[in-house]
């Protein structure tokens, strides 16, 4: 009994033995973790160390972010240049004059379409960016750019090509447009336009050195295809092509895309043979060289007179230094509208009111009679070789109305009279130069308008921002016609510089793609490996 109680007693002490053993090897163990987790907290160097460290240097880490940076860097080059040909506005334009860029005057036009309208160039996508529609010289790639941004602006314009080797067919369609390569077809709902490729770049060579020059307005051009195709009704002026008209080709072919870019229609005709289109609204003549017949004044008379119609018509005349004893029935026919011509050049005698060290290329002064458009100013209105005119209050009706007069330092002198000659003896007086005679017909109002300056239409004087005339002869138009445009686009050339733009968009195109997505991380990659040889050595 004693033995089996010892035995016991010995088994129960053997085990609080090895309970408090095993509690005592917990608490140890416990307290090595907590001493070596505070030893390691203490121990912890802060990221800007370790980055410093030779182990994070030497290590794979540095390599992995190295070319996880230079992955970084193709990629968003990538991104970059598909961005870029997504969204052409991305892309800086560098070019003089900002050529590749929209005008504010274009961009009006652009957010003004509400239809669907396409821009259709003829010729192929690659044609275009490579500069391969037109001669080498002529960076027809900016009409591709200019079109990108516009449809990039407004969803509902968008760019289409088209290959007439491959869809002959198409050009049918515009038969009367003679369809060629560089053309761009604009297509709206209801109407279409067809901007020609002399209307988005005009090219001329310097007659005294032969050197090509070069002179652009895509944007403008483009912005008045997109207004007149999207246009319900355009007015027509009517262009009378049978009296040797002494306007030369290029002024006529200024005129015509002056008023194209004012949302008017142009047509031709014979006043002599045709009868003056139905739906014109504008009758305009050139510097007439012979005189009238009978049965043309008529059709003028009837054309200005006729009650069958709501709208507004007129008939403008520029003249040639116009001798009215010899044109008889031309000149009878304005003094029934209030106007008299004079055999007369008017000359400037102060020489900071002329140009070209010419007295015969005078600037003018705008009338205050008649207000053309309350939003224009005309500061400069260069008006050559003018001829003088009188105005009458007496004819029943009409009411006449100086629209250009010269300074009052001006004299006049006959067409046979040495220009050149002292001024010092001359009558100094303003005159008249331009006028309009106007007059109530039916519901309509009617009226003729004559410049005494047929030069004053010339290409480079009309076309530039330096001078007036061409906001002034709009102006006109749109008065006598009781037009409003809103889309209106003065198209102003600008002369490209060939060193500005002389990459193709595709060769611009690969040029950012080496550079900016291969040779830029190649050189990264390449330093990148140096320093890291070199720190490895450390």
């Amino acid at each position: 009994m004693n033995k089996r109680s010892e035995k016991t007693t010995e088994l129960k002490k053997s085990e609080y033995v090895k309970d408090k053993e095993e509690k005592a090897a917990q608490e140890a163990e416990m307290e090595r973790r907590r001493t070596q987790k505070e030893a390691k907290k203490n121990s912890r160097k802060p990221l800007k160390e370790k980055l410093k460290s030779q182990k994070f240097r030497h290590g794979t880490t540095a390599s992995a972010i190295t070319a996880l940076g230079l992955v970084i860097l193709v990629l968003v080059n990538v991104v970059v240049s598909a961005l870029g040909s997504k969204f052409p506005s991305m892309n800086i334009d560098m070019t003089t004059g900002n050529v590749n860029s929209l005008s504010d005057s274009v961009k009006a036009v652009v957010d003004g379409v509400k239809q669907n309208t396409t821009l259709t160039i003829i010729g192929t996508e690659e044609q275009v960016k490579n500069n391969q529609l037109l001669s080498s010289s002529v960076k027809y790639s900016q009409v591709g750019i200019i079109a990108g941004k516009m449809s990039e602006r407004n969803n509902k314009i968008s760019v289409a090509y088209m290959d007439l080797d491959k869809n002959p067919t198409f050009a049918s369609k515009y038969s009367e447009d003679n369809l060629a390569k560089g053309d761009v077809v604009v297509t709206a709902p209801k109407n279409s336009y067809v901007v020609k490729s002399t209307d988005l770049f005009n090219v001329s060579s310097d007659s005294q050195t032969g050197t090509q020059q070069i002179y652009t307005q895509v944007g403008d051009a483009l912005a008045s295809g997109i207004s007149n195709a999207n246009s319900e009704n355009t007015p027509v002026i009517a262009f009378e092509t049978g009296h040797s008209e002494q306007l030369s080709s290029d002024a006529v072919t200024a005129l015509k895309k002056l008023y194209t870019s004012n949302q008017f229609t142009n047509k031709d005709f014979s006043l002599l043979t045709d009868k003056i289109p139905d739906n014109a609204q504008l009758v305009f003549i050139g510097a007439p060289k012979t005189d009238y017949t009978d049965a043309e004044i008529k059709k003028l008379d009837e054309f200005l007179a006729s009650t069958s119609s709501t709208k507004d018509r007129g008939l403008v005349l520029t003249t040639h230094i116009i001798d009215p004893e010899k044109m008889p029935k031309l000149a009878a026919f304005l003094k029934e509208w209030g106007i008299t011509l004079a055999n007369q050049v008017v000359m400037e005698s102060d020489a900071s009111k002329y140009v070209m060290q010419q007295p015969s290329y005078l600037l003018a002064q705008a009338g205050t009679d008649v207000t053309l458009n309350k939003s224009s100013s005309y500061s400069n209105l260069l008006t050559p070789l003018a001829q003088a005119m009188t105005l009458s209050s007496s004819v029943s009706g009409v009411t006449a109305s100086a629209l250009l007069k010269s300074n009052d330092t001006c004299y006049t002198v006959s067409p046979t009279e040495n220009t050149d000659s002292s001024a010092a003896n001359k009558t100094k007086a303003a005159s008249v130069i331009a006028a309009i005679g106007e007059k109530t017909v039916g519901k309509a109002k009617a009226s003729v308008a004559v410049c005494g300056s047929s030069v004053f239409f010339t290409d480079g004087i009309i076309n530039t921002n330096t001078y007036s005339n061409g906001t002034w002869t709009a102006d006109l138009a749109k008065y006598m016609t009781g037009t409003t445009s809103t889309g209106a686009v003065t198209i102003t050339p600008v002369q490209t510089n060939t060193a500005d733009i002389s990459l193709s968009s595709a060769a611009s195109s690969m040029v950012g793609l080496l550079i900016f997505t291969i040779v830029l991380p190649l050189c990264c990659f390449a330093i990148g490996i140096v320093v890291y040889r070199k720190r490895r050595k450390l």
